[in-house]
């Protein structure tokens, strides 16, 4: 009797096992995403959208949509994929949003602001904007 509970496991075990067309239909993981340049400035004025790619990663859309800037901050913000809404803050009141100074992102969450720090800003060429979305 025990045997045949120790064989039993093992075909279940091997029933579940994945087959070559289901490993084929399953997604392509998010590429890493890195910024080639960190110092990019976009003015203020001219962001006409966003699109938050993760908690770290946020593009910034400039001139109706036609520039597009890889923005990276800090600490990752939790939630900020799921907005509908976000705010620049130009922290050093240059009338530009940088990847140096003290500007920063910002949102409600939960009936509060939550503010992240705008690390790293890279102006995207259109290749390298489908790149990072993921779509190249």
């Amino acid at each position: 009797m025990k045997t045949a509970l120790f064989v039993m496991p093992l075909l279940l075990l091997t029933a579940c096992a994945s087959t070559p067309s289901d490993v084929q239909t399953r997604q392509k993981p998010k590429p890493t995403i890195k910024l080639t340049r960190m110092s990019d400035c976009i003015s203020e004025s001219l962001i006409s959208g966003f699109q938050a790619l993760d908690n770290r990663h946020i593009l910034l859309f400039g001139s109706g949509r036609r520039k597009a800037y890889l923005v990276e901050i800090a600490p990752a913000c939790f939630d900020v994929a799921q907005q509908n809404t976000l705010a620049t803050v130009d922290g050093d009141n240059n009338s530009q949003i940088c990847g140096f100074g003290r500007d920063s992102i910002v949102y409600e969450q939960f009936g509060r602001l939550e503010s992240c720090r705008v690390m790293g800003m890279e102006e995207l060429t259109p290749e390298r904007l489908l790149e990072v979305q993921g779509t190249k």
